[in-house]
């Protein structure tokens, strides 16, 4: 018999990806027998601020030699700079002291001022509002400071935000790995060319193994990648896995939700913190941060991804009303309907027909119409009330999303 094309486009693709996870494999196992793995713990942040502090304290010429030609400085570095790290909350930053031109005591008072501040974001992904908070750390002396954010993902969803509306240079690790390569040659002690070269053959593997991890629409959304709980990645990979998910949903949406006189109708990447109910900020200073400060926020889809109890998540919020909001909520194999309204878990009893009927999967949810909700409806504290469904092994990305965007056009519609 002989092999349909249908066949043999299916063999190259069971062929490519038998490549990719042998390729994955191999990755995984070059890290696992480097050092740096376990004098990294895990290669937390805090071990690349480590790292850099020591290269600055000990090689200040390279360590200037790197910071400049990494983040393009063109400005002359100040005398008696420093290099601080966990300082007012900052993983890393180049500081020095300013004369105020004011006397004290007949002596001269100097403020301290910042030349660099460098953001490490290894087991987590940038967030522009962290990001907001730090650029008011030396507020009023900073003036002509480099910021900067190293990634060891790339291509990241909301990367954009960073270019289009922030002060911060988005890096990558195997950046910092190429110019401390080329920089950090001389004048280094022989025993200490071992531990920089170890460490940027490290974080070359790591940005490697990390380019590796991209979300196909035909992948199984179940699926997990193979030894990275050994790498002590799996948190990273997880929040990862989820923005690319909720990147493919926001762009699916944009035939879905119409755009008002050119605003934006959907808002991708908001934080656990940054809730449409203005709990803590105001409603219109979260727009302002994610590039559409003139957009009505009440006709709008928020999207978020992240991670919560050590499981991935991504949720998209409409707000039907001024104080609530229906959720439709993806974490591990549970695909959710809830409602998010201050005190709701109180108010099970006087639900209106539209959020009983929601709660209740009476429109949308999985396609699968023999997988029922529970009929149990859960809580998460007083404000977040929830019934699920349970998503199969056989459930695809795309029928996630599909479900997802259904969901969301049901709603839109109803509204």
């Amino acid at each position: 018999m002989r092999a349909t094309p249908k066949d043999i486009k299916s063999l190259k693709e069971f062929v490519e990806n038998m490549k990719s996870k042998e390729k994955a494999r191999s990755e995984v196992k070059g890290l696992m027998e480097s050092p740096m793995l376990y004098l990294s713990g895990g290669s937390k942040e805090l071990f690349h601020s480590n790292f850099l502090y020591w290269l600055g304290v000990n090689y200040r010429d390279a360590f200037q030699q790197t910071m400049t030609r990494l983040l393009n400085i063109n400005a002359t570095w100040p005398e008696g700079w420093e290099v601080k790290r966990e300082y007012k909350h900052l993983d890393l930053c180049v500081t020095y002291l300013k004369d105020t031109g004011k006397m004290r005591n007949g002596k001269s008072v100097k403020k301290e001022c910042a030349f660099i501040i460098l953001e490490n974001k290894v087991k987590s992904l940038p967030e522009r509002m962290q990001l907001k908070r730090y650029e008011k750390v030396f507020e009023g002396y900073n003036q002509g400071c480099s910021y900067a954010v190293l990634s060891l993902v790339k291509n990241f969803p909301g990367s954009k935000y960073l270019y289009e509306n922030t002060c911060w240079q988005l890096h990558h690790y195997d950046e910092l790995a190429d110019v401390i390569s080329k920089y950090c040659t001389a004048d280094i002690r022989k025993e200490h060319h071992i531990y920089i070269s170890d460490y940027c053959a490290y974080v070359r593997e790591l940005s490697k193994l990390a380019e590796g991890w991209k979300v196909e629409e035909e992948d199984a959304f179940l699926a997990q990648e193979g030894g990275l709980a050994e790498l002590r990645l799996n948190d990273i990979y997880e929040k990862v896995r989820y923005a690319q998910i909720a990147t493919i949903l926001a762009n699916r949406l944009e035939n879905v939700v119409k755009p008002n006189d050119e605003e934006e109708s959907i808002v991708l990447g908001m934080s656990d913190f940054d809730v449409i109910l203005k709990r803590r900020i105001d409603a219109d200073e979260i727009l302002g941060y994610y590039g559409c400060p003139e957009a009505a926020p009440y006709s709008q889809v928020f999207i978020n991804s992240g991670m919560s109890h050590a499981i991935g998540f991504i949720e998209a919020k409409v707000k039907v009303t001024d104080d609530c909001c229906l959720v439709i909520q993806v974490q591990g194999d549970r695909y959710c309907h809830g409602i998010e309204c201050e005190g709701i878990a109180n108010k099970r009893g006087k639900l209106s027909t539209q959020q009983q009927q929601f709660i209740d999967f009476k429109h949308g949810g999985l396609k699968n119409r023999a997988q029922k909700a529970d009929s149990k409806v859960c809580h998460y504290g007083s404000n977040f009330i929830y019934n699920m469904q349970k998503i199969q092994s056989t459930h695809t990305v795309c029928d996630i999303v599909d479900a997802i965007c259904n969901d969301i056009n049901e709603l839109i519609r109803r509204v």
